[in-house]
């Protein structure tokens, strides 16, 4: 037990840069961690009250419904549903595609504890996110409901479940994906295809169970039916927790362990078969020689920062599912009109809302989109060549900016005028519609430059770590809630202002800020190169 805990223990410290944080001597290192443990704090509050505040809204109206259990048994079906997706593309790099391999099974340690303390750090990093969500909803129900002891015993028990069996399921797909796509010459694509695939299907198979547009018009039992359709051990957990029923407990509670267990068992048995099976790749047997082609500096680097991006499967996975979300929402409301969903979800003012808010709605998925947080990080060991290359250090971070770009304005400029014509804009909305997330698409881009460069990661051993866990890619994503947050507040707030008018001064202001950021890399950005 103690070799699993040092190796799980060591392993989150890398995830996180913890190691570097506890130990450096530098001042200026101590203050950049302190500062940034504050930034992750202040984003887990912001993450918390938000997802209170979902739940109190739901809350409301399962309050009226006198059926406040559906309150946990949706947040544990998200919770879940939310786990296993991410979880998809990640387990195959946290537990199979990380770089010291080699070095970890070298070491005087049981197979089984390296598998186990990989297995374990999974599980953590779900726990973490479940917390974040279902302590808020147990909150908000503890406050409406006000239920007996037993509800606050098990609701903290079952805590420490949920993330399993989405782990175990999420696991076992995504390896398959990562094989089926090593037997082919174009593994990554296939991957990519592969993996895309199950996503959407899954959100469309979610959307297309029988019965549930009564379930939504109805918001009763039939809401229910379709909840514990989807995720059976929601109904479990429910019963456990509201209705303290302690055979559904430990069902729930043996379920979700001995599948565990059983998983791991098989894992470790299998680990370096598996690992082999799954790191090896197909080759091309033909060799053709072509002419070479000579470029500017820029397109060559662009071009390679490209292949860098479609190379990781994870990169892409990571980065592209907000677009592929906002491809998928822009093509469902040319189908379903935005009053109609307004009368199905019951918010009357939806139709208003979209057609002021769509420009920041649009911008929210350009911020989940952005490449270049983590874009110098995965430069790794080999920033050296980049540093010492006859190069401008300005072509280097536009050609990261210019990848970005080229991921996100193809998909937006599709989604805005598909929204043009489900929302029946006006002129003045469609030009908002289409630029106000196009300058968020060049903020978010230069804003992840600026924050990779000051928060670097480069001693990574496996992609996850740097593409959804580093400092520098939390860090943007935080600000680009809160230049998000602001106009949304104020929108909200002054209700007497005209929302063309506060939305054309937001893209002023971010204008400028996009400037001053390029202005700032034109001056600083050479010295914050040469100082990684």
């Amino acid at each position: 037990m103690i070799n699993i805990w040092r190796l799980t223990k060591l392993q989150l410290f890398s995830s996180f840069g913890l190691n570097k944080a506890l130990h450096t001597k530098d001042v200026k290192e101590r203050r950049k961690s302190f500062l940034l443990a504050f930034g992750i704090l202040v984003g887990v509050l912001m993450i918390a009250v938000v997802s209170f505040g979902y739940s109190f809204m739901l809350a409301v109206t399962f309050e009226q419904m006198g059926r406040m259990d559906l309150l946990l048994a949706i947040m544990m079906a998200v919770t879940s549903i939310v786990g296993f997706f991410t979880t998809v593309y990640k387990a195959s790099g946290v537990l199979f595609g990380y770089k010291d391999y080699d070095l970890v099974m070298s070491l005087p340690i049981k197979t089984s504890h390296v598998v186990a303390s990989r297995v374990l750090q999974l599980y953590v990093l779900n726990l973490f996110f479940s917390l974040m969500v279902m302590l808020p909803a147990g909150v908000v129900y503890a406050i409406k409901v006000n239920p007996g002891t037993l509800f606050y015993l098990f609701f903290l028990m079952t805590l420490l479940f949920i993330p399993l069996l989405p782990i175990i399921a999420a696991t076992i797909i995504g390896s398959c994906i990562s094989w089926i796509s090593s037997r082919f010459k174009a593994s990554r694509m296939i991957s990519l295809v592969l993996t895309f695939a199950i996503v959407i299907a899954l959100m469309v198979g979610s959307f297309t169970l029988n019965g549930n547009e009564q379930a939504l018009a109805d918001m009763g039992t039939e809401l229910a039916d379709m909840i514990f359709k989807l995720y059976p051990l929601a109904e479990m957990y429910v019963d456990a927790v509201c209705s303290y029923q302690v055979g559904s407990l430990l069902l729930f509670i043996a379920l979700s362990v001995l599948s565990f267990i059983l998983f791991a068992t098989v894992l470790s048995t299998r680990y370096k078969a598996i690992h082999t099976g799954l790191m090896t790749s197909h080759a091309g047997s033909k060799y053709t020689m072509k002419p070479l082609e000579a470029s500017s500096p820029f397109r060559a680097l662009y071009k390679k920062e490209l292949r860098r991006y479609f190379g990781s499967s994870v990169y892409v996975l990571n980065t592209s599912i907000g677009m592929i979300l906002l491809l998928v929402m822009s093509v469902a409301l040319l189908f379903v009109s935005s009053e109609k969903l307004g009368e199905m979800i019951e918010i009357p003012q939806l139709s208003h809302y979209l057609s002021t808010l769509a420009p920041i709605l649009l911008s929210l998925f350009v911020v989940l989109s952005c490449t270049t947080s983590s874009s110098i990080s995965l430069e790794g060991n080999n920033l050296w060549i980049l540093k010492s290359s006859p190069v401008s250090k300005q072509a280097i971070w536009l050609s990261k900016v210019a990848v970005n770009l080229t991921i996100t304005l193809p998909v937006l400029s599709i989604s805005s005028i598909m929204l043009m014509i489900s929302l029946r804009t006006g002129w003045m909305e469609s030009l908002l519609l289409l630029v106000i997330p196009l300058i968020y698409a060049c903020y978010s881009a230069l804003m992840g430059i600026i924050v990779n460069l000051k928060l670097p990661n480069l001693e990574w051993k496996s992609e996850v770590t740097v593409i959804k866990q580093s400092a520098a890619v939390l860090v943007s994503m935080l600000i680009g809630f809160i230049s998000l947050l602001v106009p949304l507040g104020l929108s909200l707030l002054l209700t007497q202002v005209n929302a063309n008018l506060l939305l054309l001064g937001v893209g002023m202001i971010m204008i400028a800020a996009c400037l001053a950021m390029y202005r700032y890399m034109q001056t600083k950005g050479e010295q914050l190169f040469q100082r990684l």
